[in-house]
C-alpha cells in the first residue's frame, strides 16, 4: 500500500480558509489648539475647571507666557500671560440631511 504524506499544506486548505484581517483605515486627526489669554489666576482657574470636567491634565498645558506689548494680534491687558493646549482629534463627521 503507498502512503502520501503532505509537507506543505494542500492548496485546497488554503481556500478554505478565511481571509485575513483588514486593519481599518484611519481617518486623519486635526489639530486643535486651544489658547487662554488673562491673568495667571484666571487662567489657573479655567485650567483646573477643564481638569474637572475630565477634558484635559493640568500638565499638558504650556508653561506660562509672558505676551509682549506689542501683543500676538491681540491687546491683553498689562498683565495679562498666555497658555496654550495642543491636541489632536478626529475630524466630524458630516450631517445627514
Amino acid at each position: 500500500m503507498l502512503q502520501i504524506q503532505y509537507f506543505l499544506s494542500s492548496p485546497l486548505a488554503e481556500a478554505a480558509r478565511p481571509p485575513a484581517p483588514v486593519a481599518p483605515i484611519r481617518p486623519k486627526r486635526e489639530r486643535l489648539r486651544l489658547y487662554l489669554v488673562g491673568s495667571e489666576t484666571a487662567i489657573q482657574g479655567a485650567i483646573n475647571s477643564l481638569h474637572l470636567l475630565g477634558y484635559a491634565e493640568q500638565f499638558e498645558w504650556s508653561h506660562v507666557i509672558d505676551i509682549p506689548e506689542n501683543g500676538l494680534l491681540i491687546r491683553p491687558d498689562p498683565s495679562d500671560v498666555l497658555r496654550y493646549l495642543q491636541r489632536y482629534r478626529l475630524p466630524t463627521q458630516p450631517l445627514a440631511q
